[in-house]
């Protein structure tokens, strides 16, 4: 019970000693302040959960220490008793209800560790010369096997980055593409964060998508990296508005919009520079390639879903007015599916190298409508997270095209002149209107 809820409980015995409710009326309070539910017991999961990994470490290297000396058989027992041992005592402890189950979590993420480290030793064992990527990928499906389970968050945090791994070591060592592997992810881990509503799960499993996506798309070819991670971000987005407009794990708004908008902004921040936007425009060798279809896959697919969830974002949005229509979808918001249409345009367009300052032009004037529409946004509610973040925005724009101390000196300066004066207008514009929203509080 929280410091709030259990003075509240306090107060109500105390008004009804004195004659100031009735009993009747204090239930009627007592049913208005539920007790919340209990949360996740954070403390206990990651020390637990270190702990775990840590240990299973140190044994690893224990064992490796003196791995030679031992016979066959003796290895593969030992290798079976630990995931045994470790499993059996966790599964047993975990199903408790007291602090045992926090215990036997993580007794089964040691046993998840030794799983991995028993794959590799049983390859040493029997000197199986095998492609070592599938290791991880047999490592993760199992991690995601006893998240499911169990249920397990910790399990599920450890699939989604043994499976990251799997899927980068293909497609960036050995230049393979393994287009099931983000969806994979998001289908399996993804739903399973849903199910329970584990945000930090949704979090960690939205973030390895996004990795992975992206290294798939760069083994494809390196031009529709950046576009399929836009397009993905965008996706993110709508679901974001989706999830708060019909309540759908309204919690995990938040986690979709930090990763959309991060994954977002990195992309624009990027498509700014003019040299990076060749990356957008028509590629006159791309028949002569083998991923040809792939290709269109990345570029095309990702756009065509962001499309799909903007529509229906849209739909619900024309059926609004005024300030019903900002609180569900803010404005700023309908710049990310305009930048995403403006990246599938440009694909038609054909310009010299030294004329790629207009393509590029459009994403600067973007970025700078959206620093201006959060710090505006900012300042005019008294909002700390939107005004540090147009900020910020607006500083990287103006370091990344003007800070050099060898070239225009007087043009550099004027720029960071005219920056650092807005901030500190921003700064007294927010901090007044902040004491003017704290006063009528008060009042």
């Amino acid at each position: 019970m929280s410091k709030h809820i259990q003075w509240l409980m306090e107060q109500i015995e105390v008004w009804v000693a004195r004659g100031l409710i009735s009993r009747e009326q204090a239930d009627g309070i007592r049913r208005l302040y539920p007790e919340p539910k209990a949360g996740l017991p954070w403390g206990a999961i990651i020390f637990s959960g270190i702990g775990a990994v840590i240990l299973g470490l140190g044994v690893i290297l224990l064992f490796a220490y003196n791995w030679e000396a031992m016979p066959k058989a003796a290895k593969l027992a030992v290798i079976f008793a630990a995931l045994a041992g470790a499993h059996g005592t966790g599964l047993a402890l975990f199903r408790c209800d007291d602090w045992r189950r926090q215990i036997g979590e993580a007794v089964c993420l040691l046993g998840t560790m030794l799983f991995g480290a028993g794959i590799w030793l049983v390859a040493q064992v029997y000197h199986i010369d095998e492609h070592y990527p599938n290791g991880f990928l047999i490592w993760g499906l199992g991690a995601m096997a006893m998240a499911w389970a169990m249920p397990s968050l910790s399990q599920g945090l450890l699939a989604v980055v043994v499976l990251c791994i799997w899927n980068c070591s293909e497609a960036w060592h050995f230049r393979a593409a393994t287009h099931w592997g983000p969806l994979l992810m998001l289908a399996g881990l993804g739903v399973l964060a849903w199910r329970q509503q584990w945000r930090l799960l949704l979090f960690v499993t939205l973030a390895g998508f996004v990795i992975a996506l992206t290294a798939n798309a760069e083994s494809v070819r390196g031009s529709v990296a950046i576009l399929a991670v836009l397009n993905a971000a965008a996706v993110f987005l709508a679901v974001e508005v989706l999830v708060r407009r019909y309540r759908w794990f309204p919690e995990s708004a938040k986690v979709w919009a930090a990763v959309g908008w991060a994954a977002f902004l990195i992309c624009l921040f990027i498509l700014t520079f003019a040299s990076e936007t060749r990356h957008l425009t028509r590629e006159v060798d791309l028949e002569e390639t083998s991923e040809a279809l792939a290709w269109h896959v990345y570029r095309w697919l990702p756009l065509a879903t962001a499309m799909l969830a903007w529509g229906l974002v849209g739909f619900g949005w024309l059926a609004r007015r005024g300030a019903e229509r900002a609180a569900d979808c803010p404005y700023e918001h309908w710049l990310v599916p305009l930048a995403a249409a403006a990246c599938a345009a440009f694909r038609f367009v054909d310009v010299e190298y030294d004329q790629r300052w207009v393509i590029g032009s459009p994403f600067n004037l973007l970025a700078l409508t959206l620093a201006a529409a959060w710090m505006a946004r900012g300042c005019r509610d008294a909002r700390l997270l939107p005004t540090v973040a147009g900020s910020l925005l607006l500083v990287a724009l103006a370091w990344a095209r003007y800070f050099d101390l060898f070239e225009s000196l007087l043009a550099r300066g004027v720029v960071f002149v005219l920056v650092g004066g807005l901030l500190l207008a921003e700064g007294i514009i927010y901090s007044r209107v902040r004491r003017r929203i704290q006063k009528e509080a008060g009042a």
